[in-house]
């Protein structure tokens, strides 16, 4: 089994992702079953001639997936996926498209609800940016199209598809200003078919806000430390299910492959769909980023989001939408009805950051930024704090998740981060001990000292 694995050392693809994607693929087609113990290690490392290092990389990732599961002073074994995985001579392929609740409130700029500044290099962006404006003449000077533009929908499917592990096309793309513009898009296209829209919680609260809006019927699915309940999901007859499995908001949960797979299963089985929110998920500390549902996805039942919000700044309003085929005709017939809502000029210019490999680069920067920050802020509420305050969740994205035991109500825990200019949100209270969700982008590294 792992024994077979020949590294490809021409490949500009890193060793360990290698072999972490051989293992997976071996369990995936039930080559290693449920319960095969795998080698340690050690004898991984000395049979494969590779360093320790390569194989803990690797077994690490397939860990965080949920593969493998570590038994303590056992080893490490496989888990049971054999229910989910069919055998690829099923598998349907589809052609592709040929390409031719009120509520008053105060604003607050809390300062954790940005990005670091200075994190993005403005002096590419504007030279970008003055190539299109010079270069790009008769693009200037046309309107865009309502769907985005292509040039910026090729390089998002390469992007997504490189680094989620997803399976698009340009064509299945739509691009707007913000998740909500798009999933008001997709509320369009589902109203006369779906009826019923579940959402996580707690959740993105603005997503269910949107499906409100749209005379959707909206039920509450709880979300456990490993994602959203499915059976409490088949229960609820929705025909939807909004979930962020690679980094939950605001748990910071990560859904297993197992989970994930049985999500997949429902939205076949209900004939439904899955809304794959997938919004900080590249930002990784410890582990590479989790592949996306809509790459497991063998029945065309997930629709994708994404947003360069959070990796670049809000401030640039581009987000994206990726449809499943058997959605695109029905999106076709409504969406002459939708005017572009993204600037023409920043989608050609973030195209050209993403087509000559900037982003890449502004990726890696902002990991090693937040890297710092996360451990800063460790430090910054243990002194206020002292042992009643853990970091519970800090591997991903750009929030994390609090263990507090404080004497004080909610609101007071509220009112006291509020007062460093700070957003927080309660998951969850028990007694004297709260978790809360606690976003620290925008912190700046001198309020962390």
């Amino acid at each position: 089994m792992i024994y077979n694995f020949i590294p490809d050392k021409v490949s500009r693809k890193p060793i360990y992702i290698q072999l972490y994607e051989y293992i997976r693929d071996e369990i995936e087609g039930q080559n290693i079953k449920n319960g095969d113990k795998l080698p340690s290690i050690r004898e991984t490392s000395s049979s494969l001639k590779l360093s320790k290092t390569t194989v803990e990389n690797s077994y690490f990732q397939l860990l965080t997936e949920g593969y493998l599961e570590s038994i303590p002073k056992k080893g490490y074994y496989a888990t049971d996926l054999k229910d989910y995985f069919p055998r690829k001579a099923d598998q349907k392929e589809i052609p592709l498209l040929d390409s031719t609740h009120l509520q008053s409130y105060e604003e607050i700029n809390y300062v954790n609800d940005n990005v670091h500044a200075g994190s993005m290099d403005f002096k590419i962006w504007k030279k970008l940016y003055n190539n299109i404006l010079f270069y790009s003449v008769d693009e200037v000077y046309s309107s865009g199209s309502h769907q985005g533009e292509y040039k910026l929908r090729y390089e998002v499917s390469r992007f997504v598809n490189s680094t989620r592990g997803a399976h698009t096309h340009p064509d299945q793309i739509v691009v707007g200003a913000g998740i909500q513009y798009l999933i008001g898009i997709l509320a369009g296209v589902l109203k006369h078919s779906v009826s019923t829209a579940a959402i996580e919680y707690p959740g993105y609260e603005k997503a269910k806000y949107i499906f409100d809006d749209y005379g959707f019927k909206t039920i509450d699915i709880p979300v456990s430390d490993n994602g959203i309940n499915i059976l409490a999901l088949e229960k609820s007859n929705a025909d939807i299910v909004y979930v962020s499995p690679s980094h939950q908001y605001p748990t910071g949960s990560l859904m297993p492959i197992q989970k994930r797979l049985q999500l997949l299963s429902w939205a076949e089985n209900r004939k439904g769909y899955i809304l794959e929110d997938d919004y900080d998920s590249l930002i990784r500390f410890e582990s590479r980023p989790v592949p996306c549902l809509q790459g497991l996805d063998k029945n065309d039942r997930v629709i994708y989001l994404g947003s360069f919000s959070k990796i670049l700044t809000p401030a640039l309003r581009i987000s994206y939408m990726i449809l499943p085929l058997r959605l695109m005709e029905d999106y076709i017939k409504i969406s002459k009805k939708y005017t572009q809502s993204s600037s023409k000029l920043e989608q050609l210019t973030l195209a050209q950051f993403i087509g000559e490999g900037h982003i890449d680069k502004h990726l890696r920067k902002i990991k090693r930024i937040y890297s710092k920050k996360r451990d800063l802020l460790k430090n910054y509420l243990e002194s206020m704090w002292g042992d009643d305050i853990e970091l519970i969740s800090a591997d991903s994205g750009l929030h994390t998740v609090i263990s507090l035991r404080s004497n004080c109500d909610a609101q007071e825990i509220v009112d006291f981060f509020k007062s460093k200019g700070l957003h927080i949100s309660v998951i969850k209270k028990h007694e004297q001990h709260f978790e809360i969700s606690l976003s620290y982008s925008g912190i700046p590294f001198d309020a962390l000292i």
